[in-house]
């Protein structure tokens, strides 16, 4: 029986770029395949396909023989020594060899092909739920990064904002109740930047 090699499928690679953009889509599939070629050598199905194969096959070589069995060799020697002693002696040889009952071979033919492509099922069905798993855990992080460039650039505009209002409450334009709400802005914008960055840590470690 021939093994199917395992590699990354062509069909596989298209899902993942599914998602991508245009001009990125090159780079983000590399990434993204390269996530899941180090994800899927991790797999325990990945390291028990080969056995899974083998088993398979060798249902399928005996499911292949002419006989269920082995034929069988019996050999057996009678002898008067112990009585008479006479000079008899007695040798008897007999093959056995086992047969498929009618419909038996083809049925076990059956098994063996339906198990191979078992086998080749759930091996598709790993591959097809990491790599969502691992399409997810990329997005998931560029969404991370992106929300924490998003809020950086809130902070800084916070402290511009809160900078021009210090400045115009130091000349009179307006009140001091304004500078203590811009500052206020800063603060939450400087904790909006601190939790973008934990998401994307916790988005990096997943990934």
């Amino acid at each position: 029986m021939r093994k199917r090699p395992w590699a990354w499928p062509g069909v596989l690679a298209m899902a993942l770029m599914a998602s991508a953009s245009p001009g990125t889509a090159s780079a983000q599939t590399s990434f993204i395949r390269q996530g899941f070629e180090a994800a899927w050598a991790r797999q325990p199905e990945q390291r028990s396909a080969a056995l899974r194969h083998e088993a398979a096959a060798a249902h399928r070589a005996a499911a292949d023989r002419w006989t269920p069995e082995p034929p069988s060799l019996d050999l057996s020697a009678r002898t008067d020594r112990y009585n008479r002693n006479e000079g008899v002696r007695e040798y008897d040889a007999s093959v056995a060899i086992p047969l498929w009952l009618p419909g038996e071979r083809a049925r076990a033919q059956a098994s063996a092909s339906s198990d191979a492509s078992a086998v080749d099922a759930r091996l598709a069905a790993a591959q097809w739920r990491l790599a969502a798993e691992v399409r997810e855990a990329y997005w998931t992080l560029q969404r991370a990064g992106s929300e924490q460039q998003l809020a950086a650039r809130r902070l800084a505009n916070a402290r511009q904002l809160a900078d021009d209002v210090t400045r115009r409450v130091r000349a009179g334009d307006l009140a001091r109740a304004d500078s203590h709400q811009a500052e206020g802005t800063v603060a939450a914008a400087e904790a909006a930047v601190a939790e973008a960055e934990v998401g994307r840590l916790q988005a990096a470690t997943a990934w």
